[in-house]
């Protein structure tokens, strides 16, 4: 009989919990925040896969071949090692809003009193079963949940940031690959003028218009050309695997990329335009979820400070009478040393550094973006002139000088430093148009914003 009514009253204890912690509507899946317009239409692995392992990187090959700029920003956001990481760093702060907005578990208690107080083993005893349930007051769990969610609002904002940092980065490693492809090329046509001026040279140290010292010269600057040529593919290498890295790879795969870093505008965004997408910039997004959680952290210190109820239903039997009762009560804890100021004056403080930190952030973005516009203004002006005037302008020297030298006109030296002047304005050109390339990458970064959309906005306002 007891065991009977011990079983119904546990059956019912349990079905009340039960029914209190079915109340809690399983939390849907956050999504994350819309992403940037820079690199929106490319996939990436929390789009691309509801639980973002191999198979989303299997669906993605290895890029082989001619690579293009678009495949290597597509492979590497979902193949990116770095992009897996904060995918299943996001997931789990959407788990943790599962979790935040669970009930405390009831506790089931057994105990036994008196036991064989007169030798009589359970025939003197006293026994009860009690279910209690604990209930938070002051809105505890409602102030969990939104720390919870904004937590995962922040790690979708991180998400979204790393996102654009390997979009930018893969996009910087790719330039990187043609700048250094350019420099190669030149390298070789600097191996095929050297040995050009090296026959010229012979020629003449052979029809005796030259001393033999010339030629010993000639051929040390052809060996000083090979010796860039070298220097050149080394570091040609170097870029294609520091590109191939952007996803996951140990080595490039691809023969090599498609494109041209003489891609340059008419004319540089001004910085007002540029300014005014900062708002968009996940860096400076992520401040608005950030400080929502600093004030639901407030909240929830003061919530805490507020004793929760405790509930409790038991059922006992008085074995040496054979008598049984029901027993109930309430309980909490009574808030006299600990009203919980220590902790709410620590997170109204984190509060006010939060908000001080946004101030910091956006002044610092700002600076940043000066700081990169007049690099891109300096980059784009470089372009310009070298292109237009210094490269020409040795091109038409050293040609004179070649013909001159071949025609007894000009000197060895004469022709030796048109050479090196026309290769020195070409490499400059060469790194102006990757600085100019590079620094156009970080505007678009900081800005979260793609070139084109930039030119669009500035043409409409």
């Amino acid at each position: 009989m007891m065991s009977e009514r011990i079983s119904i009253c546990c059956a019912a204890g349990l079905l009340v919990a039960s029914l209190l912690t079915g109340c809690v509507a399983p939390g849907g899946r956050t999504l994350l925040p819309e992403p940037r317009p820079l690199g929106a239409q490319v996939p990436t692995v929390e789009q691309g896969s509801q639980d973002g392992s191999e198979e989303v990187r299997d669906a993605v090959p290895e890029p082989t071949g001619m690579l293009g700029l678009k495949e290597a920003l597509a492979a590497s956001l979902m193949r990116n090692p770095e992009m897996a990481a904060f995918s299943y760093a996001m997931r789990a702060a959407e788990a943790r809003i599962l979790q935040a907005g669970v009930l405390p578990n009831p506790q089931l208690e057994f105990e036994v009193e008196e036991y064989d107080r007169r030798g009589e083993g359970f025939d003197s005893a006293e026994t009860a079963v009690v279910l209690a349930q604990p209930f938070e007051l002051g809105g505890k769990r409602r102030w969990r949940k939104r720390i919870a969610e904004a937590e995962a609002e922040l790690a979708g904002w991180d998400y979204e940031s790393k996102r654009l940092d390997i979009f930018a980065e893969t996009s910087r490693r790719f330039v990187e690959v043609l700048a250094t492809r350019e420099r190669l090329e030149l390298a070789r046509s600097a191996v095929e003028l050297a040995e050009k001026t090296s026959c010229a040279v012979a020629e003449r140290v052979k029809a005796g218009k030259e001393p033999p010292l010339q030629a010993a010269k000639s051929e040390a600057e052809l060996e000083l050309a090979r010796l860039g040529e070298l220097a050149g593919e080394n570091a040609l290498g170097v870029a294609r695997k520091r590109l191939a890295a952007m996803w996951g790879a140990e080595a490039a795969a691809f023969d090599t990329v498609e494109g041209s870093l003489d891609h340059v505008m008419d004319a540089v965004p001004s910085l007002g335009a540029l300014r005014v997408r900062l708002a968009v910039n996940p860096d400076l997004a992520r401040w608005e979820a950030e400080l929502r959680l600093r004030r639901a952290a407030v909240a929830a210190e003061k919530a805490a400070r507020i004793p929760d109820l405790e509930a409790s239903v038991g059922f006992l039997q008085f074995e040496e009478d054979g008598t049984e009762a029901f027993a109930f009560g309430l309980g909490m804890p009574l808030p006299v040393f600990d009203r919980n100021r220590g902790n709410i004056t620590a997170a109204q403080h984190e509060l006010a550094k939060a908000e001080s930190e946004l101030s910091a952030a956006t002044g610092a973005l700002a600076a940043e973006l000066a700081e990169v516009h007049s690099g891109l203004t300096t980059a784009h002006q470089r372009v310009g002139t070298l292109r237009s005037k210094v490269v020409p302008a040795m091109e038409q020297a050293y040609q004179a000088a070649h013909e001159g030298y071949q025609q007894g006109k000009f000197g060895f030296l004469d022709m030796l430093d048109a050479q090196r002047g026309l290769f020195e304005a070409r490499a400059l050109l060469v790194d102006a148009l990757h600085e100019y390339q590079a620094a156009l990458i970080d505007i678009q970064r900081i800005t979260a914003t793609g070139i084109d959309d930039l030119n669009r906005e500035e043409q409409v306002n």
